[in-house]
């Protein structure tokens, strides 16, 4: 078995082998991002995953760990198992495509929209990935997964994560996973941040096969 220690809880053990579930779980997440998005500006909504990894920071590793880089992006509280929270981040250039896909529809000039109409998009689209991500997880974990509204984040990335695992005891174990919208080339990050000691007990208690099973379809 291998050990994630953290400091207001002592230790927690996930077995070796479900360390890659996690990544599994990144996977069947980005498949719940595509199904959500569906349609977005008249045409079907490709993602492309990227990047699928797992990892534990905490106060004193977030610099090391994170690129000082500019990200925009909203936070989404879990309102229950596994508690913790969710980011949804875009780096800068990103983010400006994303208001203009989301805006597609409408008679807005992009280049003349209003700074809160483009935060409205952002927050609107994050909430969206957010949830899409969370819906397949929470068929996995035969689990429904609430969440809080998104709160926007526009700061260097470290920061961000710091405070996402600073704000509530026992975090710090995270699941990252990096895609990029094809159909509209946005590229998307997104960090899950459970509740340590829950989120050990559902992967210790997951069942391997029917999780990659899940991941193959």
């Amino acid at each position: 078995m291998t050990e994630l220690n953290q400091s207001t809880t002592g230790q927690h053990r996930i077995d070796i082998e479900k360390l890659g579930v996690l990544n599994y779980l990144g996977e069947l997440g980005v498949s719940g991002v595509e199904s959500r998005l569906g349609k977005l500006a008249g045409k079907s909504t490709a993602v492309r995953s990227e990047v699928v990894k797992n990892g534990f920071v905490d106060e004193s590793t977030v610099d090391l760990a994170f690129d000082a880089e500019k990200r925009l992006g909203v936070r989404v509280g879990l309102n229950g198992v596994p508690h913790g929270c969710i980011l949804v981040l875009f780096p800068p250039a990103s983010a400006k495509r994303a208001v203009r896909m989301m805006l597609a529809d409408t008679n807005e000039d992009v280049a003349d929209v209003s700074n809160d109409m483009a935060v409205s998009s952002i927050v609107e689209l994050g909430g969206m990935v957010a949830n899409g991500f969370l819906d397949a997880l929470a068929d996995t974990f035969d689990q429904h997964i609430a969440t809080w509204p998104p709160v926007t984040r526009n700061s260097e990335l470290p920061q961000i994560i710091e405070r996402a695992v600073t704000d509530e005891e026992d975090r710090g174990l995270y699941l990252e996973t990096k895609f990029h919208i094809t159909s509209h080339n946005i590229d998307v990050e997104l960090y899950l941040f459970p509740e340590n000691e829950v989120f050990v007990e559902i992967l210790n208690r997951l069942d391997m096969d029917a999780v990659t099973e899940g991941a193959d379809t």
